[in-house]
């Protein structure tokens, strides 16, 4: 089960770096280094499995909630979601008790696996003293047969593929395929560096030391939690949002605008917060009866008389017992005609770039305009052209425009708006047009490096790839990741990439990219490539 859906989380940065950690520990003479650096990857992987397994609770917490607010509705898939929750308990519970017996073995304890338990709970891995024993581990999971059937590493493989084959069965048709991609592969053909062919039992615990088994089977534990909560998720959302969504229903009015010149009108549309737009709503307001467009209902006031004006009105929605009646109030305020204040690109500032702002007041010449600017952390306001201004702010403090106008050499205010303020948003890394996947190893040396865009973001920001790194996962040892101090390739990036093969894996991480807002990590740190 390769957690293929969340690459960005720390707990898969650290199954990755397991991977690599791995391959080089299957020698059988280990360096005192190497076994240390094991040691911190499996006390690293049962903290991270043991928070995940907190996830995963708040996961069901959900589930349980929604089956309470509608059994009738939310029952076939809660049952399944319990069944779920008991099958993986049982599972990883299975798995913790091997550990604990392999140590128990190993160690010669004469507690059994209630001894090994606590000094692994109170030590970690650093208490284990016969680290780099391989004769006991492979005597434990292989056993005296060549093929490694009589023993534990058999046993193992068949609880997985057990329990493989129910979370099939038990899964939302529409998951069904994403699951299997995702499952532990026990029926594949493996091969040894001197290319003899070998099982799975084999070619993961044969001849393997203590402290390689430990994180391998803290791997397996890991992959299948993460399936178990995917699984439990799109179990969720499978159920009908009309069956929960609407346990905590609030009325909302979204104003086009609240402040009004006369002789326009006040637009807004009021809608239920999580709203379908199936979902056909009716409001009371004003004396008027309206009707929903796409679940949303619109208002539109004429804006004759200045000054602040108030609304409120019922909207209903249709449940099963009826119409319920959610109120709503609202405000808007219409003025005069008066100064105009809008920035050119977007409706916000952006800290760390220039914010173009144009200023205008109906009656009054540009070079009459003294406008003003307060909050932001010391922003700043500054003309470029008649008119036109750019703005610079230093924190995501709200901002306000005031504008004054000088009149036979009198200042008269001519008014103010206020700006939110944000950060801009991380870039995306891409190789060429993908972020990940299949790619041919000809394609990904023809891109040549990274690149970053902004998705959604239409402010002209530029970012350039600062830092990035690459390892493999070639089925053979590990090695060192290769680093670029830029967004190309190195050549000894290139060259192993040429030295592929199909299947292999590249995996490029710790992408930062430098822009106007100084050196940050991009939204997706990782990216995985598969050869094909």
């Amino acid at each position: 089960m390769g957690a293929t859906n969340c690459p960005e989380t720390p707990r898969q940065r650290m199954i990755s770096m397991m991977y690599l950690v791995y391959t080089a520990l299957l020698a059988l003479n280990v360096s005192v280094e190497i076994l240390q650096a094991f040691v911190t990857v499996g006390d690293s992987m049962e903290t991270t499995n043991a928070l995940f397994s907190t996830k995963i609770d708040n996961s069901y917490y959900s589930f349980e909630k929604a089956y309470l607010a509608n059994p009738e509705k939310v029952g076939a898939n809660w049952e399944k979601a319990k069944q779920v929750r008991k099958e993986t308990k049982d599972i990883v519970n299975y798995i913790d008790e091997m550990k604990y017996e392999l140590v128990a073995t190993v160690e010669g304890l004469k507690g059994g696996k209630s001894e090994a338990k606590k000094i692994l709970t109170e030590l970690g891995y650093e208490g284990i003293k016969a680290k780099d024993d391989y004769t006991k581990p492979t005597q434990y999971f292989i056993g005296g047969t060549e093929q490694g059937t009589g023993a534990k590493a058999m046993e193992l493989r068949k609880k997985i593929e057990a329990y493989q084959e129910n979370m099939l069965k038990l899964a939302d048709t529409r998951f069904v395929d994403k699951l299997k991609n995702m499952q532990i592969n026990t029926k594949a053909s493996y091969k040894n560096q001197s290319g003899q062919k070998l099982n799975w039992q084999m070619y993961n615990f044969n001849n393997t030391i203590t402290l390689a088994d430990l994180v391998l089977l803290n791997k397996f534990k890991s992959e299948i939690q993460n399936a178990e909560f995917d699984m439990v998720n799109s179990l969720l959302s499978a159920v009908s949002a009309d069956d929960y969504k609407f346990d905590n229903v609030r009325a909302k009015v979204v104003p086009t605008a609240t402040y009004v010149m006369q002789g326009d009108s006040y637009e807004a549309q009021v809608f239920v917060a999580a709203y379908d737009s199936k979902t056909q709503l009716r409001a009371d307001v004003r004396g008027a009866n309206l009707i929903s467009d796409s679940g949303v209902i619109k208002l539109k006031f004429p804006a004759g008389a200045i000054g602040l004006q108030k609304y409120q009105g019922t909207v209903y929605v249709k449940g099963d017992k009826g119409e319920e009646p959610y109120p709503f109030s609202g405000e808007y305020f219409v003025a005069a005609p008066a100064v105009t204040i809008s920035p050119t690109n977007m409706n916000v500032f952006y800290i760390g770039v220039d914010n173009p702002v144009s200023i205008s007041s109906p009656g009054t010449s540009s070079e009459q305009l003294i406008p003003s600017i307060t909050g932001g952390g010391g922003a700043t306001i500054k003309k470029v052209s008649p008119g036109n201004y750019i703005v610079t702010v230093k924190t995501q403090q709200e901002v306000t425009i005031s504008v004054d106008a000088n009149v036979n050499g009198r200042n008269m205010k001519q008014g103010s708006m206020k700006f939110r303020v944000k950060q801009i948003p991380k870039p995306k890394a891409m190789v060429g047009a993908s972020d990940g996947g299949r790619i041919a190893k000809e394609i990904l040396i023809a891109q040549g490096g990274l690149k970053v865009v902004m998705e959604g973001f239409d402010f002209p920001v530029r970012y350039n790839v600062s830092e990035f790194q690459m390892t493999f996962n070639t089925g053979g040892d590990g090695q060192a990741p290769l680093v670029s101090r830029g967004a190309r390739f190195t050549p000894e990036m290139i060259s192993q990439i040429q030295r592929l093969r199909r299947g292999n894996k590249v995996y490029i991480e710790g992408i930062r990219a430098k822009g106007p807002d100084g050196d940050k990590s991009v939204q997706n740190p990782q990216m995985i490539f598969a050869i094909q």
